[in-house]
């Protein structure tokens, strides 16, 4: 009530809101007759001209509306037909943010040729940059990293321009008001007139994302999507491609024709198992129950001591990662349990996630979209690793490190992705060659430093790496990387099964440090999810072409059987590299670390270093979360990285032989500098 009473009498306050006239009229309120109240903070739909507020037009027929209050609206003319879903829907893309703008207006819309007002937070993205940009033009790019707003310019009054303002209009939720404290401690206390406010790209709409300056780490997925070659047939409903996605996608081959990598010569197939297995069940499936309101179906959970609704909830049961989805369905799912306050819900609130924000495998038991998702994973849980090993004799281990050369990566808080990641696998690949009969392959090289540790917190930052291709493939430029990689992954397992090395003992691991939520922490790992491998995937293009390892087999398909044991196979090391982080002092995300696709956009994909490589046994490390402040000082932490690094030979040990590998010193990996 106090915080409400507070900001009714700030916009009371403002710019030509009729204070001094209303004290007035109660000082002579013995001589005169009280006027009738007045609305001071006009509704959404209201029309234009509200005392202290300030518009732009954006074109013809709509502009940009700044109350008095602070709140950023768009006004649209009402079109002949008047207010339809086809018409509303593209400037308000969800229905229940249509529903919730018309109760706002007390239930009608505005007649054809009337003015509508809605507001910013409901708005399909693209507009809601518009408003925001024709409304403060003075805000704008800050480098590669920020969009920086300038306090007190504008059209909006420099009173209601607060941090929690500032991360709605940017980043879509007040909620980021903290990170934007954190990124800015001199706006903490509050903001004043010609104070510059950063709002990192981490946390930024994609819409102002898109509009920094493209960086080459930022510029990669778009000139990797104009370099590759367009798939020759396109998939039905044409489904964009994720931009993070680097692949492509040849021709449908029936499953029949695709040949096991096990079909090289010396790699007899693999047999699964018959199943042992209860029906799966995912972590924290049975916490949920099931109910129906006016809204429709929804899965209800009560939340426990220490959870948050981003983490615990969204995070958990919905599989988003990304700082913006995970902020937007946090806001959705908070209207639908009727949660006023994110950051203070009771121990044992019971939160309601509309079914269809989802994971498959949390639907109701009896929803067959689950019981498919069960028959699936009990078919994957039949392939157990059959290779055993002692002390790693006949293992080899193809070794990745995310990014290279002029493309850092993910870069937050001081701390950058590649740099580090690759420091993690010249510890792994020291270790490996120290204390175990491992054959260790990189696909990476840093040409001036080789495979030497780096025993510091700061890193270099080196761009003197190549991809180890025939020919060697410089880092400077970043559209084909990722698919080299996989190319070169590829022809290296064909080459170790032509000499003779068992196919099961051959396993392919890329690291990387991500940006994810903020409010996430700790290692993930991606193995491939075998429903999203089904395609045929390569190309002839001359970028590609001029390396051995893309001649040799341009592309790759694999049968069901062969995506269902990789799965299978993949997942269970990636078990036993959780247990070993965990065991080894190392941070682990609590929900679903192990996970077989990235969803983003509310697509489910697999990354193509994973998707397209021929390696039964692959997996996508992302040791950090660089969002996270306490992740980022972790993995600056040589010691941390060491333990990383200590903890997947450990792993290794227990896939291929029930118990970690030899240790026999536990010392760092000393000055050793590989080949």
């Amino acid at each position: 009530m106090l915080r409400g009473t507070a900001l009714l009498l700030l916009v009371a306050a403002g710019p030509g809101s009729g204070l001094a006239d209303a004290a007035g009229a109660a000082a002579g309120s013995s001589r005169s007759k009280p006027k009738p109240a007045v609305r001071l903070d006009p509704r959404p739909g209201a029309p234009a001209g509200a005392a202290g507020e300030t518009s732009v037009p954006l074109d013809s027929e709509a502009r940009a509306v700044a109350a008095a209050s602070g709140d950023l609206l768009l006004e649209l003319k009402v079109p002949q037909g008047g207010v339809t879903d086809a018409w509303l829907s593209a400037f308000v893309p969800t229905a229940a943010a249509r529903q919730a703008e018309q109760a706002a207006l007390g239930g009608r819309w505005p007649a054809a040729g009337q003015r509508l007002r809605l507001r910013s937070s409901a708005l399909e993205e693209s507009w809601r940059v518009r408003v925001v940009r024709a409304l403060f033009p003075d805000a704008g790019p800050g480098g590669d990293d920020a969009w920086v707003h300038r306090v007190g310019s504008g059209k909006v009054p420099v009173t209601t321009q607060t941090l929690g303002r500032i991360a709605l209009w940017y980043t879509g939720t007040e909620r980021n008001a903290p990170a934007l404290a954190q990124a800015n401690p001199q706006a903490a206390r509050g903001t004043h007139a010609g104070q510059e406010v950063a709002v990192p790209r981490s946390l930024l709409l994609s819409g102002f994302q898109r509009l920094l300056p493209t960086s080459e780490a930022a510029a990669a997925p778009a000139l990797a999507l104009a370099q590759m070659e367009p798939a020759p047939a396109a998939s039905p409903g044409g489904d964009e491609q994720e931009p993070e996605d680097d692949f492509t996608e040849a021709p449908a081959t029936p499953e029949t024709e695709a040949h096991p990598p096990e079909a090289t010569p010396g790699g007899p197939p693999l047999v699964p198992t018959p199943p042992t297995k209860k029906p799966p069940v995912a972590e924290g499936a049975s916490d949920l129950s099931y109910g129906r309101d006016a809204e429709g179906p929804f899965a209800a959970y009560r939340l426990k001591r220490g959870e948050a609704l981003y983490s615990a909830v969204v995070v958990r049961f919905t599989g988003r990662v990304d700082v913006q989805e995970v902020n937007d369905l946090t806001m959705r799912v908070a209207a639908r349990s009727g949660i006023r306050d994110v950051t203070h819900i009771p121990i044992g609130y019971k939160v309601r996630i509309p079914l269809d924000l989802l994971l498959t495998e949390y639907l109701p038991r009896d929803d067959p979209r689950r019981q498919e998702w069960e028959r699936h994973q009990a078919e994957v849980d039949r392939y157990t690793n059959p290779a055993r090993s002692r002390n790693l004799e006949g293992v080899a281990v193809i070794l990745d490190a995310g990014h290279g050369g002029r493309d850092r990566g993910a870069a937050h808080n001081g701390v950058w992705e590649h740099d580090y990641v690759y420091d993690v696998l010249c510890r792994v690949k020291t270790l490996l060659e120290g204390r175990t009969r491992a054959q260790v392959i990189p696909t990476i090289r840093d040409r001036r430093d080789g495979f030497k540790v780096q025993e510091k917190e700061r890193l270099a930052r080196n761009q003197a790496e190549v991809l180890l291709t025939d020919p060697p493939f410089p880092l400077s430029g970043t559209v084909p990387s990722v698919n080299l990689r996989w190319y070169l992954s590829n022809s290296w397992y064909r080459k170790l099964v032509r000499e003779g090395t068992d196919p099961s003992k051959i396993v392919f691991t890329s690291f990387h440090a991500d940006a994810r939520h903020p409010s996430m922490q700790g290692a993930m790992v991606y193995v491939p999810g075998a429903e999203f491998r089904g395609g045929r995937y390569g190309s002839r293009r001359e970028v590609y072409a001029r390396y051995r390892e893309a001649r040799e087999e341009p592309y790759v398909a694999f049968t069901r059987e062969e995506r269902e044991r990789s799965e299978g196979l993949s997942r269970q090391f990636a078990e036993d590299l959780i247990e070993a982080f965990a065991s080894g002092g190392v941070r682990v995300h609590p929900y679903l670390p192990v996970r077989e696709r990235i969803i983003r956009r509310g697509r489910a994909w697999v990354p193509a270093v994973l998707r397209c490589n021929i390696v039964p046994v692959e997996l996508l490390v992302e040791i950090s979360n660089l969002s996270n402040p306490q992740d980022s000082r972790a993995i600056a932490d040589p010691a941390y990285r060491q333990k990383v690094a200590e903890a997947y030979v450990d792993a290794l040990g227990r896939y291929f032989d029930g118990a970690g590998p030899t240790t026999a010193a536990r010392s760092g990996p000393g000055d050793a500098a590989g080949r």
